[in-house]
């Protein structure tokens, strides 16, 4: 491009060349616009879609109607069906069909459409041209500076904003913008010329493509919601939701008056089979967890598995209609089968070691002999209170032979715990009659108060070892 350039005869300057062409283009641009904007306006034409019903396009071509967004949850896709009418019999489930079964390209290309129908009765339009009225001021600006510099910032951030807006937007009048966007490209490449760069960059945001042309559905009659409740109560593969849907939808089609007789006929019908078949199911399921649970507490895996086939015996004579129940159920079971082999084991194993338990029992039950016929001495130290040189001498020496009678012992590993608890029993009482001992010679408070504290911690050790050895005397039990 020429530094300068003539017309006329008359010798003109670049940057006199830059505000003609915006003055030329720019402005004419704009005003096109803003007057195919105005005068594009927006209205509601009769027959008008309900912005809160959105649609679900199954792949088999059947359509089915969302109150309101629905949301996709793993390989689920959750929505709310509504029936009924307003003044009336009105309803509203929720329900979950495979994404499988559902076109998403085509209905999330819908609820991209329904949501800029919205946008665009609600506030699209004043927004729009509050963006136009902000582009306006800015190449008025731009026109009116003499910085190259500045001007040329200004075009940018403009473009900017010109080519963000459509995304936050719901793509509202992206095609309009775009044309703007295309003018205010060449006005940047003069201005860049100007200010002397020699590589020109204009793609700086990502533009916003148009999305297709959707067209919009009406709100369903009445009728209509229950014929697509039909359609959702086939889609749904969850037996609760199915039931509860055919419920709301023979509620609703008793209410409408003008309803066709075979409609009602159908959702009756749909509403005996889906009943009796969840009484089935309910039966069958209810039946085999009851039964495994018993299982589990007998120990007996082969039943659970017997169990897990008599499930998908049943399930395939009523036609494989509740998947997910199913499902569920026979992960339960198959859950069950591994804590019935543990149970299983648990109780092989006490088989295999309960003499060695009950030998054991009965050693350090005669040992144990020394609480009891210690109690009053242990009681003395305890309180405080000073016991005769006689009765302390006694009592260290039969717990000295507890303490020997417990070191000798092999426990099975059951009772090894146990017998921890109890030597770590025994030689607190021994550290509380050691100083027990003392203080019958010289009274010491500190002293006493140590001796208390030994034989109180000696006892709770002693009553936690009682119980963790009644424990072991049983099979474990894994329920």
């Amino acid at each position: 491009m020429c530094a300068q350039v003539f017309h006329s005869g008359a010798k003109v300057s670049h940057n006199d060349a830059v505000r003609a062409l915006l003055r030329s283009t720019v402005w004419a641009m704009l005003m096109v616009v803003i007057g195919a904007t105005t005068a594009r306006g927006q209205t509601t034409p009769p027959g008008s879609p309900a912005l809160d019903v959105f649609r679900i396009f199954l792949r088999d071509g059947r359509v089915l109607s969302s109150y309101g967004e629905f949301a996709q949850v793993d390989t689920d896709l959750v929505f709310v069906v509504a029936q009924g009418q307003k003044g009336g019999v009105q309803t509203h489930d929720l329900i979950t069909v495979p994404v499988a079964v559902v076109n998403m390209e085509r209905t999330t290309a819908y609820a991209s459409a329904l949501r800029m129908s919205e946008y665009a009765a609600l506030r699209g339009e004043r927004e729009y041209q509050a963006l136009i009225a902000d582009i306006t001021r800015a190449i008025a600006a731009l026109e009116a500076s003499d910085d190259k510099d500045r001007r040329l910032g200004i075009a940018i951030v403009a473009r900017r904003r010109l080519l963000a807006w459509p995304a936050d937007h719901f793509g509202y009048r992206a095609a309009e913008l775009r044309q703007i966007v295309s003018i205010i490209d060449d006005v940047i490449l003069d201005l860049q010329a100007a200010t002397g760069t020699s590589q020109f960059s204009i793609d700086l945001v990502a533009s916003v493509a148009s999305a297709p042309p959707v067209p919009l559905m009406t709100a369903p009659t009445p009728a209509e919601t229950v014929a697509m409740a039909l359609i959702a109560a086939s889609a749904t593969d969850v037996g609760i939701e199915k039931l509860a849907l055919l419920r709301s939808a023979n509620r609703v089609a008793e209410s409408l008056a003008d309803a066709d007789a075979g409609l009602r006929s159908e959702v009756a019908r749909r509403l005996n089979e889906e009943t009796g078949l969840d009484a089935a199911y309910r039966a069958l399921l209810r039946e085999a967890l009851t039964r495994a649970d018993a299982a589990v507490r007998q120990g007996r895996p082969m039943v659970i598995r017997r169990l897990i086939l008599d499930v998908e015996s049943g399930d395939a004579t009523l036609g494989h209609r509740r998947p997910r129940d199913v499902a569920a159920t026979l992960r339960t079971l198959w859950s069950e089968s591994g804590l019935a082999v543990d149970q299983q084991l648990a109780f092989e194993r006490w088989a295999l070691v309960k003499g060695q338990l009950r030998a054991y029992e009965a050693r350090v039950r005669s040992a144990h002999r020394a609480w009891t016929r210690h109690a009053s001495t242990l009681s003395a130290i305890k309180g405080g209170e000073p016991a005769s040189p006689g009765k302390l001498d006694a009592a260290a020496r039969s717990f000295g032979e507890l303490d020997r009678v417990l070191v000798s012992l092999r426990p099975p590993d059951e009772l090894v715990e146990a017998n921890g608890i109890f030597r770590s029993a025994v030689q607190l009482v021994q550290h509380g009659l050691l100083l027990g001992q003392r203080l019958a010679v010289a009274p010491n408070a500190e002293l006493s108060r140590n001796a208390s504290s030994a034989i109180t911690g000696a006892d709770l050790l002693h009553n936690a070892g009682v119980r963790s050895l009644a424990l072991a005397l049983k099979a474990r039990r894994v329920r």
